[in-house]
C-alpha cells in the first residue's frame, strides 16, 4: 500500500510546478496533497489493503474505518474509486466531482480528470485498461472492453468498444482519430521494475525525468 501511495504522490507532484510561475515550494510540494483527487486515491489504496489484512480482528476494524472514510470521501469529493479495482502505481486524479472508477484492471500511470467515469455493465463485465492512459474531463468508459497502453480518451467521449494501444479517441461513440496519442500526461509514467507489480504488491517504481502536463 505505502509503495503505491508514494508512487501515486510522486507522479502527482510531477504535474505541478512545470510553468515558470509555478516554481514555488508550495505549488510544487504542497498543493498536490491538498487536492480532493489525492485524498480519494489514498482512500482507495487504504481500502484495497484493508480487505487483505490477514489478522481477522484487525481486518474488521480497518474495514469499518475504511467504510466510514470512503462515505465521507464520496460526500466531500464526489469521487468513488471502488476498492475492488486492481490499479497499478502512479494513479492520478485531478479536480473532483462526478468521478467513478469500477474496472477489472487498470495498469500503471492512469490519469483521470473531472467527470471521467469507468463503469461496468451488469451481466457484461468491466473494462481492462493498459498502462499510461489518460481520461479527459467528462469521458465515459462503459462495459467489458479492452483499452491498450498509452491511450488518450478525449473529453466528453463515450467509449464502448476496444481501443488499440497508442490511440487517441474522440466522440460519442468514441472513434480513433489518431494512432499516435499525444498528451503531456503521457510523458511522466511510473515504471514498475516488475511488470507484474500492480495494486498493493509493493512495486518498486521510478518516474522518468521528463516534462509533464499541468493540472
Amino acid at each position: 500500500m505505502f509503495e503505491n501511495i508514494r508512487a501515486d504522490l510522486r507522479r502527482k507532484t510531477t504535474a505541478f510546478g512545470v510553468r515558470p510561475e509555478d516554481q514555488t515550494f508550495f505549488r510544487k510540494r504542497i498543493t498536490p496533497f491538498l487536492e480532493f483527487g489525492t485524498f480519494a486515491v489514498i482512500v482507495y489504496r487504504f481500502g484495497s489493503w484493508a480487505y487483505k489484512v490477514k489478522v481477522p480482528i484487525i481486518r474488521q476494524i480497518l474495514i469499518a474505518l475504511y467504510l466510514f472514510i470512503n462515505v465521507a470521501c464520496m460526500i466531500i469529493t464526489g469521487i468513488h474509486i471502488s476498492r475492488e479495482n486492481d490499479i497499478g502505481p502512479g494513479l492520478v486524479v485531478h479536480n473532483f466531482c462526478g468521478i467513478l472508477v469500477l474496472a477489472k484492471k487498470i495498469g500503471h500511470s492512469c490519469t483521470l480528470n473531472q467527470g471521467a467515469s469507468i463503469m461496468n455493465v451488469r451481466g457484461v463485465g468491466r473494462a481492462t485498461i493498459g498502462n499510461n492512459c489518460y481520461f479527459g474531463a467528462g469521458c465515459k468508459v462503459v462495459g467489458a472492453i479492452t483499452i491498450g497502453d498509452n491511450v488518450v480518451v478525449s473529453p466528453n467521449s463515450l467509449v464502448i468498444t476496444d481501443v488499440p494501444s497508442g490511440a487517441t479517441v474522440l466522440g460519442v461513440p468514441a472513434r480513433v482519430i489518431s494512432r499516435e496519442a499525444t498528451s503531456p500526461y503521457l510523458k511522466n509514467p511510473i515504471i514498475p521494475v516488475s511488470p507484474e507489480a500492480t495494486n498493493d504488491s509493493k512495486p518498486a517504481t521510478r518516474v522518468p525525468a521528463s516534462t509533464s502536463g499541468v493540472s
